[in-house]
């Protein structure tokens, strides 16, 4: 496993843990690295974030949607 996919997993596993504590939570990717990560998204870059957000859609334990002014909102599917 490389570094990348170590790092990328962990932050996807972060963004997990805090859905459990907070299943309603509902936010954007600044949002999500400000307040959802345990790091609160210092020295992660956002490709980093996107990286395991779109982990956790694939995996169908994020849903993404696009609202009208193109924000993509991710929350618990």
């Amino acid at each position: 496993m490389s570094k990348v996919d170590f790092d990328m997993q962990r932050v996807a596993y972060q963004i997990e843990q805090y859905l459990i504590q907070h299943p309603n939570a509902a936010d954007a990717i600044e949002g999500v690295s400000k307040w959802w990560l345990l790091s609160k998204g210092q020295g992660l870059s956002n490709e980093l974030v996107q990286q395991a957000l779109d982990f956790l859609c694939e995996q169908k334990i994020l849903k993404c949607n696009t609202k009208y002014w193109g924000n993509k909102i991710y929350s618990r599917y």
